[in-house]
């Protein structure tokens, strides 16, 4: 059980700069990896650690030969100073990057489940309040064109169908596609195997069919659905598999391999497209959007 030392008086405040280094010896797993990363002293953080020890009146960290490991109270501030630390980063990126506004088109297509797209969109509105973004879901086979003819100025698109990935593309994600079905199911055991799709010029949809063929396992078409809601809802009734990227396995649902009879896949991939006329407000968009998917990129010009 943890001692404590003091109750925190109601007008302390936690420093930045502190919570910093708490995490960063959190991610290290030492003070010293902490101290390479926030570009401080091993003894200068040791310090900060103690001051934020004493100031909570709680001991943050075992100090064991496996490195510095969490107590249930170290625990319990980690995802405060995430917080806090990001908070402040977004706070001082607002006002150190010039005012934008305009009006901002996005495609986005409708795979990967698009749970990033809140934290997107609020990455980028807590630095960019003036600008007016129109987000529009499709696939891939059509956001390509319809960025071309100008319709969007960004889209995040999965290559490799339809449309093939080009020199410039930002590649910001990447995960196994895997073979998904209803755990304990009868659809997964069927020959010919009742798969659940896209249309063609699906990328997932042409890696699945060429990895089929090349196993020579007899397959027939179930369920078509441009939408990976509707494919999945298939595989959660037991009416088909479906080729989804790992991330989609949840209760219930199960990954099948090559000791069930089902190939390998590949890799998805989910890359960002920039018009070549594409306002400052736009890729301003587009950077915050590699940032929610852990890119930090360049792309000013």
């Amino acid at each position: 059980m943890n001692k404590i030392v003091h109750i925190p008086a109601p007008s302390a405040s936690l420093d930045v700069d502190v919570l910093r280094s708490f995490i960063a010896i959190v991610e290290g797993g030492s003070i010293a990896a902490a101290a390479d990363r926030v570009g401080r002293t091993a003894g200068a953080v040791s310090m900060q650690v103690k001051k934020l020890e004493d100031m909570l009146g709680r001991s943050l960290f075992e100090r064991t030969r496996q490195g510095m490991l969490l107590t249930a109270e170290g625990d319990r501030l980690l995802d405060y100073a995430r917080r806090m630390v990001e908070l402040n980063r977004e706070a001082m990126q607002a006002f150190s990057e010039p005012e934008l506004d305009g009006t901002v088109s996005v495609g986005i297509v409708d795979s990967f489940k698009g749970e990033r797209l809140a934290e997107v969109l609020g990455n980028f509105a807590c630095c960019y309040s003036k600008a007016t973004v129109n987000v529009a879901m499709s696939n891939t086979v059509n956001l390509v064109p319809d960025l071309d003819a100008g319709k969007y100025d960004v889209i995040m698109m999965t290559p490799g169908g339809a449309h093939a990935q080009r020199d410039g593309d930002i590649l910001v994600h990447e995960e196994p596609l895997v073979w998904i079905a209803r755990e304990g199911g009868r659809a997964m055991r069927a020959r010919p195997v009742p798969i659940s799709v896209a249309d063609n010029g699906c990328a997932w949809r042409k890696l699945a069919m060429e990895s089929l063929a090349g196993a020579d396992v007899a397959t027939r078409i179930a369920y078509i659905s441009d939408h990976d809601s509707g494919q999945l809802a298939a595989v959660q009734a037991d009416l088909a598999v479906a080729p989804m990227p790992r991330s989609y396995l949840q209760p219930g649902l199960v990954e099948l391999g090559t000791r069930d009879g089902y190939p390998k896949l590949g890799n998805a991939r989910l890359v960002m497209r920039i018009s070549e006329g594409a306002s400052g407000t736009a890729r301003a968009l587009a950077a915050r959007s590699a940032e929610s998917y852990g890119k930090r990129i360049d792309i000013a010009n």
